[in-house]
């Protein structure tokens, strides 16, 4: 029943599912294989940027507001976010 909304289960679907997950043991369980291992490390990884050269650095600035104004209506206009357009500006 994997990829199925909880909210669209009825109760009885539900309460199958609970006492399955119930039956679970240790001794039920096998090793990873190699493909589901590499996915779990994938899905372990933080998000966020791809890093560029050494990274990048979180830095706080002060900008004028019209300024930023502007950057951020850059950045809805080409459907960017404004740290994408202080970092190609």
């Amino acid at each position: 029943m994997t990829g199925i909304d909880p909210a669209q289960m009825s109760k009885v679907q539900l309460n199958r599912l609970g006492a399955e997950a119930r039956t679970v043991s240790l001794e039920s369980t096998r090793p990873l294989t190699p493909n589901a291992r590499r996915a779990l490390a994938r899905a372990a990884t933080k998000g966020g940027c791809p890093r560029i050269g050494t990274g990048a650095k979180r830095i706080n600035v002060t900008v004028e507001q019209s300024l930023l104004n502007k950057a951020d209506a850059c950045a809805r206009r080409h459907g960017l976010t404004r740290a994408a357009v202080v970092r190609s500006a």
